[in-house]
């Protein structure tokens, strides 16, 4: 058997240690205990973007890769499709998770807190500056010297946007039972499958703290298959 050239081994030696390396730099992500109960392990941060706002600092938007590819991929699409349909995005997680009050939940990376989609009262899509509550009466609210009002077409068009994912899969999504209405009458009108509607139509179903969330959408992902410490 022929011998390979020392130098040869010694570079296949030194390329060998670069890749063990690069793996010991980037750790797996996990999603330990359950959201109102648990810790996030080498998460990920929620980076820049054109297609979407954040609201809290960067050390309040940490989650597992699955959330955060999962809200940039949904904006960008729905960017794509609603020009200026640009996502607000609040709080996610700690850097590592755990208690994150006011939040009864958010502590284990798989929580996110983003915008319902807004008009101004003649009907014409409008970004706001913040989270805005929406009467049960009229689904519209105050915010900066205007009034502002649910605009459920597009806020049933990111819903699909999520579910369309392919890599992360939507667990839920909270929102007022109302404003829930409003969304699902926007959504039999759009064009979309009645597979995709009654998808909708599930992650959005009642459950404790839906009728809470009148500003925002509070959107929840399945543990990664792989994460067997993740659970809730």
């Amino acid at each position: 058997m022929r011998r390979a050239p020392r130098g040869a081994l010694a570079l296949g030696g030194a390329l060998a240690l670069l890749v063990v390396g690069a793996h010991a730099q980037a750790p797996r992500t996990r999603s330990v205990g359950t959201p109102s109960r648990g810790r996030l392990e080498h998460g990920v941060s929620l980076e820049d973007s054109e297609d979407y706002v954040r609201l809290s600092g960067p050390g309040t938007q940490w989650g597992t890769p699955e959330l955060v590819g999962l809200l940039a991929r949904a904006a960008g699409r729905l960017q794509r499709h609603e020009p200026g349909a640009r996502l607000l995005v609040g709080s996610l997680s700690l850097q590592h998770g755990g208690r994150f009050p006011p939040h009864e939940s958010h502590q284990s990376g798989r929580d996110a807190d983003v915008s319902i989609f807004l008009t101004d009262l003649d009907g014409r899509p409008v970004e706001a500056t913040r989270f805005v509550e929406l009467g049960p009466s009229t689904a519209c609210g105050p915010e900066e010297g205007r009034t502002l009002c649910i605009d459920p077409r597009r806020t049933f068009l990111f819903l699909v946007a999520l579910l369309e994912d392919e890599i992360a899969r939507v667990r839920f999504v909270l929102l007022a039972g109302d404003l829930r209405q409003l969304v699902l009458a926007a959504g039999r009108r759009a064009d979309v499958s009645e597979q995709m509607l009654r998808r909708v139509e599930e992650v959005t179903a009642l459950r404790t703290g839906s009728a809470r969330h009148r500003s925002h959408l509070h959107v929840r992902i399945e543990c990664p298959e792989d994460d067997r410490g993740c659970g809730g």
